[in-house]
């Protein structure tokens, strides 16, 4: 993948998340948010660009005490203010 192509992915993914409004959402969920030619990605690739934005401050997991393997996450304050510096919130 292009580092162009990869920083798109992450930007996305990033939206995608904030379009669930301050709810957690899950890997697959993210997915659904993504285009077609995304969406084929393996899930352990998808998982580590989610991971990148979680080390970036961008993206938090959700701890979840029931069920914590179906990981989930959100938006930070960072990540909003980073989608309104760049124009897309």
């Amino acid at each position: 993948m292009s580092p162009k192509t990869r920083e798109e992915l992450r930007l996305l993914i990033l939206t995608t998340i904030a379009a669930a409004k301050g709810y957690a959402i899950p890997l697959d969920g993210i997915r659904l948010g993504l285009p077609a030619q995304h969406r084929r990605m393996e899930g352990d690739d998808l998982q580590a660009e989610v991971q990148y934005l979680v080390d970036k401050g961008f993206v938090a997991p959700e701890s979840k005490r029931l069920s914590p393997e179906n990981r989930e996450w959100k938006i930070t304050a960072e990540g909003r203010d980073y989608l309104a510096t760049e124009g897309l919130a």
